[in-house]
């Protein structure tokens, strides 16, 4: 089973070193041997350097100007294919069983992505799954904000979940053409579980162990997902379940 890890990164360059460390570990605890990480290095002031790196089998790809995650993603995934693809953020810190669980997860051969339970450093829920409401309120974190101690560990389906930990058949990712770059940022990853359920394959979330996730520690700016999700709603709208009212 080859794994890809891709990590699409702008400055921040001490997170970053702490998130491939944890990473490392990860997949060391998961064994998984035929594996490759690609750091996508998104325009930052100061290019990246692999050697400031700890980390196997580490490549360090240069993008001079600044694009969106789902660009990033796609030149990542393209730099070395593999049978599954990783998705991190790099303000995400996995837990060491966290690859191992989710890898267990998707050897099903129905399921096409996987999620990570994520929390906030004060032990918080920030993911454990992606619920779709009707109107206009479209995709939610279940359970965001709860403490992950009130928050059931059974695995269930899901339409979607976030992008910030996400593995991902590479046959299925290759066939959609990877993420649909028309979103500037944020609600790409939605949209590509939907694709993936059109394929036939189903959406699911490691809930075994709980990974720190900072969450938008690159990118602050109020409303910025806002052109995407106007793009999410003009192509979805109407076009999946309602999962119904869930946890406030």
């Amino acid at each position: 089973m080859e794994l890809n890890v891709v990590i699409p990164s702008y400055g921040l360059n001490a997170l970053l070193r702490t998130c491939l460390v944890m990473l490392d570990e990860a997949i060391r605890q998961a064994g998984v041997e035929d594996f490759h990480v690609v750091v996508v290095d998104n325009g930052s002031a100061v290019p990246y350097r692999a050697s400031e790196f700890e980390c196997r089998r580490l490549d360090v790809v240069r993008l001079d100007r600044r694009t969106s995650f789902s660009r990033a993603c796609n030149v990542g995934a393209a730099w070395r294919p593999a049978s599954f693809l990783l998705f991190l953020n790099n303000d995400v810190l996995l837990h060491r069983f966290a690859v191992q669980d989710m890898m267990a997860l998707s050897a099903d051969a129905g399921i096409g992505v996987c999620g990570a339970r994520l929390v906030y450093p004060d032990d918080r829920i920030q993911h454990c799954g992606v619920r779709l409401f009707g109107n206009e309120e479209g995709p939610h974190h279940e359970f965001h904000g709860w403490p992950t101690t009130s928050v059931s560990r059974a695995v269930r389906r899901f339409q979607a979940v976030t992008g910030a930990a996400l593995l991902v058949r590479g046959d299925a990712f290759r066939a959609l053409d990877g993420f649909d770059e028309i979103y500037p940022f944020g609600f790409e990853d939605t949209d590509l579980c939907l694709r993936i359920r059109q394929l036939g394959l189903s959406v699911t979330c490691s809930q075994a162990v709980d990974s720190i996730h900072f969450e938008s520690t690159t990118n602050k700016l109020p409303f910025r997902h806002m052109p995407s999700r106007e793009i999410f709603f003009r192509r979805w709208d109407g076009r999946y379940v309602i999962d119904g009212v869930g946890a406030p």
